[in-house]
């Protein structure tokens, strides 16, 4: 595995991809209380912590089979590949912006505790999920996945025009 066929996009989104996976294990929200701790990672939330992360994973398993396999990736549509990479990046930067906007609370036999509160773990994502979106827009301005849309192919070159064979002047 020759990690010098990575470009720099493709190592900022795999890099940010490892580091939001282990962003999963950090607490995002936390209760210190006298009655005990109450700490929430990224794996209480689907939403805005599970499909982040399969959608950084799919980023990091795309590059590692276009630059490490011969598979031919499928065409999508008129996109490029750093147009898909933008679009993921981007939905799951938002869904992280939005865990950490919404507040979040803890109850215990439906008498409300208080509201919990943000811990590092949780802007360690924001900044991984904002890795994914950087690395993928430097991977859709690289020349080697700007050519890869998988629109209808350019039209075939005009046919040559046809040659007359030359003429002769008549013998006597």
């Amino acid at each position: 595995m020759d990690l010098n066929k990575l470009t720099t996009g493709d190592r900022i989104v795999a890099i940010s991809a490892i580091v939001f996976l282990i962003a999963m294990f950090l607490p995002w929200y936390g209760l210190d209380s006298d009655f005990g701790d109450a700490n929430r990672n990224g794996f209480d939330y689907f939403f805005f912590g599970w499909i982040p992360l399969l959608l950084a994973l799919a980023m990091a398993v795309q590059i590692a089979l276009a630059r490490f396999t011969t598979t031919e990736m499928p065409k999508v549509g008129s996109l490029t590949w750093g147009q898909v990479h933008l679009i993921l990046g981007g939905l799951a930067a938002v869904l992280v912006l939005l865990r950490l906007l919404i507040t979040d609370s803890v109850s215990a036999f439906g008498v409300d505790l208080g509201d919990l509160d943000r811990k590092f773990g949780l802007f360690v994502a924001m900044i991984a999920a904002l890795g994914l979106v950087a690395g993928a827009f430097l991977k859709m301005q690289d020349p080697a996945d700007a050519g890869a849309a998988g629109g209808p192919a350019a039209p075939p070159p005009p046919p040559a025009p046809p040659t007359t064979p030359p003429t002769t002047p008549p013998t006597a």
